[in-house]
């Protein structure tokens, strides 16, 4: 892992530019990289999985959002619907960059069909087991990185704002009727039912129907990222409706 891992650092450095906004925004993606290995370490002990899987799951950690900082350097966003599929251009990058030829030929391909997959709506149907397998504990622990990205920026966003990270969303009152009503039926939120910021906010909110793992629902509930992304939003009865269907659907997945 050393090797990959000095790669990855010495790649993602060429996009530091000594400008404050830009170095801002790709720190931000190495940091979470770092991070998301992490919690895909926990999630791999948890869940017992052996040496080899542990190991490919760390790896795709490792490069799940390598097309970030190519996206960021051409498109100053990272929002995909208005730029690029992140994951489609990782895919090519690791491609093009040849970083995983000392993998078996095998592994390689697994990595980077987990990286295409990662940020996909719906996991295709034709997949073997051990890549959904993958693909979703790498989802799972992406989330609970996210979360703690966004409630540490929801904390500070008073003082500094990053419009980068609100994917450019206008802080407006009130939330969609769409995104109440897919909260309710516990689906997760589409994007295109988004209008403000608050709605960016729910459909964070909504990830909790999408996790897969037990360890990682249990994870977000014991971290609390729910409630500070509640103490983020307005004071509202159906965003008081959504906590409660919430919290009841936490219950019944951990007991």
């Amino acid at each position: 892992m050393n090797h990959l891992t000095q790669w990855f650092d010495d790649y993602t450095a060429t996009f530091l530019t000594g400008v404050e906004k830009n170095d801002r925004n790709i720190t931000l993606k190495r940091d979470h990289t770092q991070r998301v290995r992490t919690e895909s370490r926990f999630l791999a002990d948890e869940l017992g999985l052996d040496s080899r899987l542990a190991r490919l799951a760390d790896i795709a950690a490792l490069f799940h959002d390598i097309g970030r900082f190519e996206q960021y350097r051409r498109f100053h966003t990272f929002a995909d619907d208005h730029s690029t599929d992140h994951a489609r251009l990782g895919h090519d990058i690791l491609n093009e960059q040849e970083c995983l030829q000392n993998l078996p030929p095998d592994d390689a391909a697994l990595i980077k069909r987990v990286v295409l997959y990662h940020n996909r709506a719906f996991l295709p149907d034709n997949e073997s087991g051990e890549c959904l397998f993958l693909t979703r504990l790498l989802r799972d622990a992406d989330k609970l990185d996210i979360w703690f990205v966004v409630t540490s920026y929801y904390a500070e966003m008073k003082h500094k704002r990053n419009t980068t990270i609100e994917l450019g969303l206008p802080d407006t009152p009130g939330i969609s009727d769409k995104i109440h009503e897919s909260l309710m039926n516990r689906t997760v939120v589409l994007k295109e039912h988004m209008q403000n910021l608050n709605d960016f906010k729910l459909l964070q909110v909504g990830w909790v129907f999408d996790l897969n793992f037990a360890p990682a629902i249990q994870r977000l509930d014991a971290k609390g990222y729910l409630q500070m992304i509640k103490g983020a939003l307005p004071d509202d009865p159906r965003i008081d409706e959504i906590y409660d269907n919430i919290s009841r659907y936490i219950r019944e997945k951990i007991g």
